[in-house]
């Protein structure tokens, strides 16, 4: 009979079976990636169990001296890595225990190496020959019983010595306590768990965790960075370089870096590039590039082949985090308009560009993390209050489905972006932000172009946004989440509390005046709106009452009216990366006129309904007015000026209030002409200008600013 297969070798432990003979390990039959020179370090060990192996031997067997490498790293990094794919602890080890300075040894209980010996029968089937007698790997019956029995007792006596009993619950701790002038813009832990690398206005910092001592890390002058991952080494970081600090996101020539942690010079990897991750094994770095994080690019660590893995210009993609065995890059895919989004984590099998859903929930944040032992960490926005995030956990099986129930491991208030954590899975950083939208009454110059005074209007920690001013000029209109959804206030300039409009079990946004001054229009979503559910658009009588429906539409985002003797109001909906802009009526509803089309942008209608003007970061600096009647555009540079936010005109038609930035990458309201001449009303470096709408009277602006601020939070035992 022809033998098959004579030197296959199966060594199980626990729950586990490790295959010799392919370098495979398998947890309850199922795959566990532990490969190359880890599977090899976890052999050796094996062979050799409940003996000590010397790092000298696993150096020679392993890494022979022609290797060129750095040894006592390669040899700790494949000991974590057998240690998270057993769900080993050093500290309380139950598969291998370090013995400092000499080597390692494997303590569980070892079954001998199977030696199979596979014969082929008469009919060609493979016949499984047995051990010889006093060679055989299992235990005779009897002996078995008895033998087992002690061994359970002894398991019950040695267990609470071995591994005393441990706190299960979730340990949450502040690391890092900045101001709101010097908020903490960039975070991430070290492999071993031990640093944390963080950015914040003034530079970049290596934390050590458990002492909270803190150093600098050189950089040249006027190198500005955010960091956003540790290379393997736990020496290196990979960081985005903006060349005009203070600036938003994709605005200012974004590029990754990667930096020693010793100091010495960056080296440039790739341009047009942020959100990088570095991939387990440090071979390759997957990023974001291009137009508000558009597309996922990956490409070598030393900044070569890069190659477009993702790209929808209907949606954005965040930040990408790498599956344990480097095979698939994992973010968050959503679309969204101002008042409705659809969102899900999209895996991505980088290789071959083949990208699948693993859930979808309009409840989740853009921050995502893979963690080595498979487990996926994103974050939830809280339903019953806007400012509050939770942190979940799951596990995604080799299937790509998901595998035991998610958990939520962390809630509290403030937004939670990028989040990262060790190797070994025990620490999880993320960045909490806490911001807060204030109105704040601006008093004009009679010349227009110099403000007074600004002070705040709205006294509470809310989100204030303002939109529009009674027609005589003493109250402003806003939306508030001050009773825990989105709801229409009136205040009066000179007094401190504002008044409740209407309420609603939706979110209300977006109060607006009518052509005639007798009502106020506002947006009515639900509050789990998704890019295909209805708005409806509701007015109100000016002084309060009751609401009347006036139409209904899939996401509503921008509404206005003309004043008189125009009556005609226009608003907007999301059609991917466009916009459509309908004619309505206040009484008879919408018009049958064709819609007007452009890209997706900020946009607010002249006094006199003639035109509209847009701003939006596809113009680049430049500002378009188009005609209401004819659609004709046409486009002003705005000096000096490539970020600009929103737009509202001056009550006389002539000048526009924008929101945009200084050449110093500081928040401002700028008034610009309609030829694009730009001068600052104001400026703030510690807090976000948002937008001004002017009193019909002139005098007076309503300001939105937002503060915000992050610091860095750590969590253990989840």
């Amino acid at each position: 009979m022809a033998e098959v297969n004579s030197s296959a070798k199966m060594v199980r432990f626990g729950v586990f079976e490790a295959n010799l003979q392919t370098g495979e390990l398998r947890k309850n039959g199922v795959k566990v990636p532990l490969q190359g020179q880890p599977f090899q370090v976890c052999a050796i060990l094996l062979e050799h169990s409940g003996k000590l192996v010397s790092r000298e031997e696993l150096r020679r067997q392993v890494w022979p001296e022609d290797t060129f490498v750095d040894f006592d790293h390669a040899l700790n990094t494949a000991i974590t890595k057998i240690r998270i794919a057993l769900g080993d602890e050093a500290d309380n080890p139950r598969f291998v225990e370090t013995l400092p300075r000499r080597g390692y040894r494997f303590i569980a209980p070892v079954d001998k190496p199977i030696v199979e010996t596979h014969t082929a029968g008469p009919d060609g089937a493979a016949i499984v020959a047995a051990p010889e007698q006093g060679q055989s790997s299992f235990w005779r019956p009897g002996l078995a019983i008895a033998f087992s029995s002690a061994l359970v007792i002894a398991a019950l006596v040695w267990a609470p010595w071995r591994h005393p009993s441990r706190r299960t619950e979730v340990i949450e701790r502040k690391l890092t306590t900045n101001s709101l002038e010097n908020s903490v813009n960039s975070a991430v832990v070290s492999p071993d768990g031990k640093f944390l690398a963080y950015a914040d206005n003034t530079g970049l910092y290596l934390k050590q965790i458990r002492t909270g001592e803190t150093h600098p890390v050189p950089l040249p002058p006027n190198f500005s960075a955010d960091v956003a991952d540790w290379f393997p080494d736990g020496s290196h970081l990979l960081v985005c370089r903006r060349e005009q600090p203070g600036k938003s996101l994709w605005t200012g020539n974004l590029s990754l870096w990667s930096v020693s942690v010793f100091g010495g010079s960056p080296r440039h990897l790739a341009s047009d590039a942020a959100g990088g991750s570095v991939s387990p094994d440090g071979a390759h770095i997957a990023f974001q590039r291009s137009d508000y994080g558009r597309e996922e690019w990956v490409m070598r660590s030393d900044g070569t082949d890069p190659v477009k893995v993702a790209s929808d210009k209907s949606s954005w993609v965040g930040g990408p985090t790498w599956s344990p065995d480097g095979n698939r890059i994992a973010y968050i895919r959503a679309a969204e308009t101002y008042n409705a989004r659809v969102s899900a984590v999209e895996v991505n099998e980088w290789r071959n560009a083949g990208a699948q859903t693993f859930f979808s929930d309009n409840r989740l944040g853009p921050a995502l993390f893979w963690l080595l032992d498979g487990r996926l960490i994103y974050t939830f926005g809280d339903e019953n209050n806007r400012h509050g995030a939770s942190l979940w956990t799951v596990s995604i099986q080799p299937s790509g489905k998901p595998g035991e129930s998610p958990k939520r491991i962390t809630r509290g208030i403030g937004w939670i972006s990028q989040v990262t954590g060790s190797d070994d899975g025990k620490v999880v950083t993320f960045l909490r932000e806490n911001s807060v939208s204030s109105v704040y009454i601006g008093t004009l110059a009679p010349d227009g172009i110099h403000l007074l005074a600004n002070r705040r209007l709205t006294l509470d920690e809310n989100e204030n946004n303002p939109f529009a001013w009674t027609p005589d000029s003493k109250a402003v209109l806003f939306n508030s989440d001050r009773n825990g959804t989105s709801e229409i206030f009136k205040q009066v300039t000179d007094q401190p509390l504002a008044e409740s409009l209407t309420t609603s079990a939706e979110q209300l946004l977006q109060p607006r005046v009518t052509s005639d001054g007798s009502e106020i229009l506002y947006i009515s979503t639900p509050k789990t709106a998704s890019l295909e559910t209805q708005s409806s658009l509701f007015a109100i009588p000016i002084g309060g009452g009751s609401p009347r429906l006036v139409l209904k539409d899939v996401g509503i985002w921008n509404v206005q009216c003309a004043r008189l003797p125009l009556t005609f109001c226009l608003y907007s909906v999301g059609k991917g990366d466009a916009m459509e802009t309908f004619r309505f009526d206040v009484r008879n509803g919408k018009s049958s006129v064709p819609p007007q089309v452009d890209p997706v942008c900020n946009w607010s209608l002249s006094p006199d309904g003639s035109q509209r003007v847009m701003v939006c970061p596809s113009l680049k600096g430049n500002i378009r007015f188009r005609s209401t009647l004819t659609g004709k555009t046409r486009d002003v540079p705005v000096t000096g000026r490539n970020e600009l936010g929103s737009v509202d005109w001056a009550p006389d038609g002539r000048s526009l209030l924008i929101a945009g930035r200084t050449p110093e990458g500081e928040s401002a309201l700028l008034r610009v002409t309609l030829e694009g001449r730009a001068s600052v009303l104001l400026h703030s470096s510690n807090s976000e200008i948002l937008a001004a709408i002017p009193s019909p009277d002139g005098r007076s602006l309503a300001i939105a600013e937002s503060m915000v601020y992050n610091n860095v939070w750590q969590i253990e035992n989840f």
